[in-house]
């Protein structure tokens, strides 16, 4: 009876996924790690960072973050969650573009020294929503203790891309998450597939057994 109930929960794993499309995904930077500066170009299928966005690796030693594993590198002024976020170029702004321009909304982490953006605009270039955040890091509120989150949204779902900027004077991005459509994020639906299509295997292979 034990190993029926392990087989009819990785089928709910398998199916129930499978069902729901993938519809909201996240994204959490940690496959970038090794490429710092690198262009985020990460086999995402669906969504496209623009050029001028690249992976920040703490790791390297060569940024001032700290992180929720208690890690801290340089003066340790920015948050991110684990060891890589998103960056822009000096210009400090970037562009994230959702191929099938269908996107109700968007969320992503920051942390900034001035005041941050996020703008939402259609395939026209009309502009659907903008939101703002106040600076988060350690000079400007003693010690940072996690990212702030900003959303835009659209009841059409056109959102074509977003625009995240500050105005020059540096942020990183981390923890982003939407619901646009073709979007086949790494690694969490994919892990979840995989611990649901092995339980299945075991379930199966221990009920064969026993009988």
């Amino acid at each position: 009876m034990k190993y029926l109930s392990v087989l009819g929960l990785a089928l709910m794993l398998v199916f129930g996924l499978a069902s729901q499309g993938f519809a909201q995904w996240s994204l959490d930077f940690e496959w970038g790690l090794g490429h710092n500066y690198e262009w985020i170009a990460s086999g995402i299928t669906g969504i496209d960072f623009a050029s001028d966005m690249f992976y920040a690796d703490a790791t390297t030693g060569g940024w001032n973050f700290s992180n929720n594993l208690g890690d801290s590198w340089g003066t340790g002024e920015f948050w991110i969650e684990g060891y890589v976020g998103a960056h822009a170029s000096s210009n400090g702004i970037g562009r994230i573009n959702f191929n099938n321009a269908d996107a109700s909304w968007f969320t992503t982490g920051y942390c900034s020294a001035a005041t941050f953006h996020l703008e939402a605009y259609d395939i026209s270039d009309n502009l659907l929503d903008v939101t703002s955040g106040a600076a988060n890091t350690r000079y400007y509120n003693g010690n940072p203790s996690g990212l702030d989150y900003l959303t835009v949204t659209s009841a059409s779902n056109n959102i074509a891309y977003v625009i995240l900027h500050d105005y020059g004077y540096g942020w990183v991005a981390d923890n982003m998450s939407g619901d646009a459509s073709g979007v086949n994020p790494i690694p969490e639906p994919g892990t979840l597939l995989l611990l649901g299509t092995g339980l299945l295997g075991l379930g199966a292979f221990r009920f064969r057994r026993k009988k």
